[in-house]
């Protein structure tokens, strides 16, 4: 049974450069195949409880848009929230930077927050919000704003509870902004291909929010409709995760075989899962958290990209298998999910690579994840302090720069 040959582990670190390696074409079908209102109804068995609502364009520049504008009305859901704060719960406006013109800011009218810009879409939130239990974690399409959970209300968490705590992460999310305008930035230049393109349609998904044990996560490739191997996404060391191997490899190939294997549109691909405890045995079925494409932006964690695209298949299944085939398959595969992974995987066997006790990997990490992305302590609190607060900060930084 062929396997990925041992290697140090990486964190998208390659021995080559991404501009030299090699993917196969990169569509924008591709893309979209990818997004979640594309691929959850047909999977939503094995997902996350979720809601997806379309974005209106006046919501969509808002995102945009400079500056944080947070609805104004009172929020008495907020006030009865216990959790610790990193701010006082009733936030002051955050304020836009003045332009060093005055003509061009006398020219704009005052933006309206966002509860009186786009009122319909923000009660429907606040409705799906209610529906999901009243605490939910948002994303767009593809990502989630994990990059701006410092700026979260609840403790350093993706978790919200109002209208105004997705809008404060998103608004502060860079990962956000890549999905509104880098989307497709891998994708293979096609002749005319805007002439037939299919158009991107930006939803607000958001989930029930519950608090993962983040060793329990894991990324999984799929190389021509193949599961060639399996990371560990928390790059720390968890010891009780090496006798869990055979299971986690089983319930992630369960989830596969049964699930994605021939109903997914693309042969290659990249999905995400949180595999959660049982009382019964020592894991619980596979969640499916995510599906990501098989492109230079999707972070291969514990392996290579090198590695993946040199990969031999030796059973590949090439091409896109129609609806009628891909039923067929799959309600094949559905007669054995009870049976040992073992027996259907015999064409190839998936690596699973987590962090080694002494894997210098996990010693990289001692900073705060996503640190790269965050504002220091002083600009945020100048912010929040209102505009006397800004213009007080920017005093002192000329002071201290002259």
């Amino acid at each position: 049974m062929p396997a990925l040959p041992q290697q140090q582990s990486n964190t998208a670190a390659e021995t080559s450069p991404t501009a030299t390696l090699q993917f196969p074409p990169i569509t924008r079908d591709h893309i979209l195949n990818c997004s979640y209102d594309s691929w959850f109804s047909k999977y939503r068995a094995s997902c996350i409880k979720s809601r997806i609502i379309p974005l209106t364009p006046e919501f969509v520049n808002y995102l945009r848009e400079d500056g944080i504008i947070l609805g104004d009305e009172d929020d008495a859901e907020s006030d009865e929230d216990e959790e610790w704060q990193s701010a006082p719960v009733t936030r002051p406006p955050i304020y836009e930077v003045e332009s060093d013109s005055e003509s061009d800011d006398a020219d704009e009218s005052p933006r309206l927050p966002p509860n009186r810009r786009f009122p319909e879409l923000h009660q429907l939130i606040k409705d799906k919000i209610a529906e999901l239990g009243g605490a939910v974690a948002p994303k767009l399409n593809w990502t989630a704003p994990k990059d701006a959970i410092w700026m979260s209300p609840h403790q350093n968490t993706i978790k919200c509870t109002s209208p105004n705590d997705i809008y404060l992460l998103l608004k502060s999310s860079n990962f956000i902004t890549y999905d509104l305008e880098h989307a497709f930035d891998d994708c293979t230049s096609v002749p005319n291909a805007t002439l037939h393109q299919a158009p991107f349609k930006p939803v607000l998904v958001l989930r029930s929010y519950f608090n993962p044990h983040t060793a329990m996560e894991f990324r999984c490739f799929v190389k021509h409709r193949n599961l060639v191997a399996i990371s560990q996404r928390d790059l720390n060391y968890f010891e009780f995760l090496q006798p869990l191997k055979a299971d986690i490899v089983s319930r992630v190939y369960q989830l596969f075989n049964s699930k994605l294997r021939y109903t997914f549109p693309d042969g290659n691909f990249v999905f995400d899962v949180y595999i959660p405890e049982s009382e019964d045995e020592p894991l619980d079925r596979a969640r499916l958290i995510d599906i990501n494409a098989w492109a230079p932006h999707t972070d291969s964690l514990l392996f290579g990209w090198h590695e993946l695209l040199d990969l031999n298949v030796p059973s590949p299944v090439l091409g896109v298998v129609g609806e009628d085939t891909a039923r067929d398959l799959s309600a094949a595969t559905d007669d054995h999910d009870d049976e040992s992974s073992d027996e259907e995987g015999e064409d190839f066997t998936p690596e699973l690579r987590l962090i080694d006790k002494e894997d210098p990997v996990a010693f990289n990490f001692s900073s705060p994840q996503y640190s790269a992305h965050k504002l220091p302590k002083d600009v945020v609190d100048a912010g929040m302090s209102g505009e006397g607060g800004m213009l007080e900060f920017a005093r002192k930084w000329r002071e201290m720069t002259k």
